[in-house]
């Protein structure tokens, strides 16, 4: 049993071709260089005193940015390549990251992290068409998840120097660092690319110009739309964990900020440990749409317990049923979305993709929070059931897509 176990997580994290790799430590370097953003809030509020208000409208400038920056970095990706849309992305937001900390007014604050979204999250439909390039279908689903890991691992390294260095040295070691990292990720992916033979497997191109008047643009897609659609769904519902969650576990049931930090670790360890080899025996089974399935169950049940009389231990459980939901849910959700795409069309149908988890970003937080204002905590966690509800049934209606 052990060697069988040990053969699994063998196999899960071996075979990537040498570019996979390369993205994997782009990818991670990328995150550690994002220092800046989980601080973002605290920093307008505390540094440059600005109201809790108008610290809200100028964050929020980020996902609205990241709207047109995933649009446009698809768009680029299929005229040009995901090189020159990866490499120039990361080179903008890097210098755009260091210029954040010489201003101090709302406008400026708003329109410069307006920009660095936009040219920052170009990144993000780039490197899954990259991904793409170098993986066939079969094998999308644990290449997404190592790069989960990737950028699990970064961020919570980023996480914990950023706090060291805000609190020890101030925000505009943050804003250098980070804008720093970002052109030094440039730097490096520029070196390994240069090599890279941007490609489509054969026979997946004969498939292609045999049915070239079938591929549509990913807004004339019906099929990819309601996708989208069911993606939305899970994303505005797992973005709550991370909103309105934190503010029930603190205000409601009196929980502060250590427990709330150790369950976001929970998240990130179990990740870690179990989310490569079990997606490598869900694809080799071919079984994506029950797991994608079994997944959004998991994550609508997750905020079953909150309806509970108060008690620590649900906390943990309502963490563990939203890490494994995720777990079979989210590398599976982004492997369908490439397979999905044409590869003279991948950029643009990535770019759709990343700009729906944007939406998610800007929607979430004030729908669910508006929710939670109007209605109570209860409502929000009922009418995300409903949500997720709707998302099962698109997936079971576009069972045969995600089956590949």
């Amino acid at each position: 049993m052990f060697l069988k176990t040990y053969q699994l997580y063998k196999d899960s994290y071996s075979n990537h071709p040498k570019e996979i790799w390369q993205l994997i430590v782009l990818t991670f370097i990328n995150r550690v260089g994002t220092m800046v953003l989980p601080f973002l809030t605290v920093y307008l509020t505390t540094v440059l005193n600005f109201s809790l208000k108008d610290a809200g409208i100028i964050a929020s400038a980020f996902g609205i940015g990241s709207m047109g920056g995933t649009y446009l970095g698809g768009k680029l990706t299929d005229k040009l390549s995901s090189q020159f849309v990866i490499i120039n992305s990361l080179i903008f937001s890097g210098f755009l990251l260091i210029s954040i900390q010489f201003v101090n007014t709302f406008y400026a604050l708003f329109f410069l992290i307006l920009a660095t979204s936009f040219f920052g999250e170009a990144y993000r439909p780039a490197m899954m068409a990259a991904v793409g390039n170098f993986v066939p279908s079969s094998k999308t689903g644990r290449t997404m998840a190592f790069l989960r890991i990737a950028i699990n691992l970064g961020f919570s390294g980023a996480v914990v120097i950023g706090g060291f260095i805000a609190a020890s040295l101030g925000y505009n070691w943050l804003f250098w660092i980070d804008g720093i990292t970002c052109i030094v990720a440039a730097v490096y992916f520029y070196s390994v690319s240069r090599n890279w033979d941007n490609y489509v497997k054969p026979e997946e191109e004969y498939k292609e110009i045999k049915l070239n008047n079938k591929i549509l643009s990913p807004y004339k897609n019906i099929k990819y739309l309601l996708f989208l659609t069911a993606t939305f769904c899970m994303g505005f519902s797992f973005i709550q964990w991370f909103h309105s969650v934190p503010v029930f576990i603190k205000s409601e049931w009196g929980f502060d900020e250590r427990y709330i930090g150790i369950l976001m670790a929970m998240n990130g360890i179990l990740i870690v440990l179990i989310e490569m080899p079990l997606i490598h025996s869900i694809e080799s089974s071919k079984k994506i749409n029950l797991s994608m399935i079994l997944g959004l169950s998991l994550v609508g049940l997750s905020f079953l317990p909150f309806l509970l009389p108060k008690a620590l231990i649900l906390c943990f459980l309502a963490m563990l049923l939203l890490t494994i939901g995720e777990i079979l849910f989210m590398p599976l959700n982004s492997s369908v979305a490439l397979n999905l795409s044409p590869a003279n069309k991948r950029g643009s149908y990535m770019g759709f993709y990343s700009m729906m988890w944007s939406l998610t970003h800007i929607a979430g937080p004030a729908v669910g929070l508006g929710i939670v204002g109007l209605f109570g905590f209860p409502a929000l966690w009922i009418f995300i059931l409903f949500i997720i509800v709707a998302s099962v049934l698109i997936n079971i209606k576009l069972k045969n897509d995600f089956d590949q």
